[in-house]
């Protein structure tokens, strides 16, 4: 259904600019070398004002085109993405509705029905040569996925939730309005007159998202704010980029050899038991990363089992005693004075890969 931003009260959000839309899509590329941008654009009142805005301040952009997700679950699905095409043909901007034709059978979850629209997305940006998705998140999205973070147990790099900047294979992935208030873009669909429509699942409280939702305004009310749930994220982002940074120097420095194939790494254990236990942790992980397959990318290290994994390590390395274990992709094992992470073995992998499927 289409309908139109009512009237913002004088106490409501400003209307976002053109050239404030400008600096934050600059503030998000950075450094990047960004040769065309893909809009992802639903229809909805944020990828709207992002699609308006862009178009407003292309002059200044990398070439941009839009594309619409057909997820095909809806009647009124195919009527808004055919609503943004047109809109797209107003205004001069190429676009293109992509149907999810490989859906699965029955009931679709949120996140199966994300992983498919970004699968489609990346294929149609490759596609037309542009080095940039661009998603319309904001900064109630920001806070939505800390308190979902929060409440899965996230450690610091889940709590960090959304970045600005992220890089999805070949493609980076933008997301300018990510500090700001939906509200915002509202209030700039109406000042600009741009139609949008409502999604009812938003509304649906069988999604875990929608009842987090739900708890923003209660959460508001005793001072837990989208900007200050948004300043959390921004903080455990920078101080988990600070370990990483801290954690790569390490691993680079206890290296004792690297196996020609690349499916084994051996380090000094000594770092592992004398570093803080959060850089060991990252160290850890770094290592079994650098070991990984192109396989391996859909299997999850679980936090909570390579926290254990660490403790049992140092116990090892403090003990001067063996110690083998198996976790995702690859083998930990020490002895001698030095730890050693490799693949692991094809049918234990199998049985991990099939599992990972298995939750998926």
């Amino acid at each position: 259904m289409l309908i139109e931003a009512e009237t913002q009260d004088p106490t409501d959000e400003w209307p976002l600019t053109p050239e404030e839309a400008l600096a934050l899509y600059r503030g998000a590329i950075g450094n990047d070398e960004a040769s065309g941008m893909l809009l992802a654009v639903s229809g909805g009142p944020d990828s709207m004002a992002l699609l308006g805005l862009t178009a407003a301040a292309r002059a200044y952009l990398p070439p941009i085109a839009v594309a619409t997700v057909d997820h095909g679950l809806r009647p009124e699905g195919r009527r808004e993405a055919e609503f943004v095409q047109e809109f797209c043909r107003e205004i001069g901007v190429p676009h293109k509705i992509l149907p999810w034709s490989d859906r699965p059978e029955g009931p679709v979850s949120q996140e199966a029905a994300r992983k498919g629209r970004y699968a489609l997305l990346m294929t149609h940006a490759r596609a037309i040569a542009a080095s940039h998705l661009v998603t319309a998140h904001t900064l109630d999205d920001q806070a939505e996925t800390v308190l979902m973070r929060m409440a899965s147990g996230s450690g610091l790099a889940g709590l960090g939730a959304m970045r600005p900047n992220i890089r999805r294979g070949m493609l980076g992935h933008l997301r300018p309005f990510l500090e700001v208030p939906k509200s915002r873009l509202v209030a700039t669909c109406a000042r600009n007159g741009w139609l949008f429509s409502k999604d009812p699942s938003n509304e649906d409280h069988r999604f875990a998202r929608t009842r987090f939702r739900a708890l923003i305004p209660i959460l508001a009310g005793e001072g837990l704010t989208p900007e200050r749930l948004g300043n959390l994220a921004a903080r455990a982002r920078r101080t988990e980029d600070a370990l990483e940074h801290v954690a790569r120097r390490s691993v680079e420095e206890a290296v004792i050899r690297r196996a020609p194939d690349g499916g084994a790494l051996r380090l000094r254990a000594e770092p592992l038991f004398a570093e803080p236990f959060d850089i060991a942790l990252r160290m850890l992980r770094r290592a079994m990363n650098e070991i990984a397959q192109e396989e391996h990318a859909e299997i999850q290290i679980p936090l909570v089992k390579l926290e254990r994994l660490l403790k049992n390590l140092r116990i090892a390395i403090r003990d001067q005693r063996p110690m083998r274990q198996t976790l995702a992709w690859a083998v930990i094992a020490h002895g001698g004075g030095f730890v050693e992470v490799r693949t692991a073995p094809p049918r234990r992998l199998q049985r991990v890969q099939k599992l990972a499927a298995g939750q998926r």
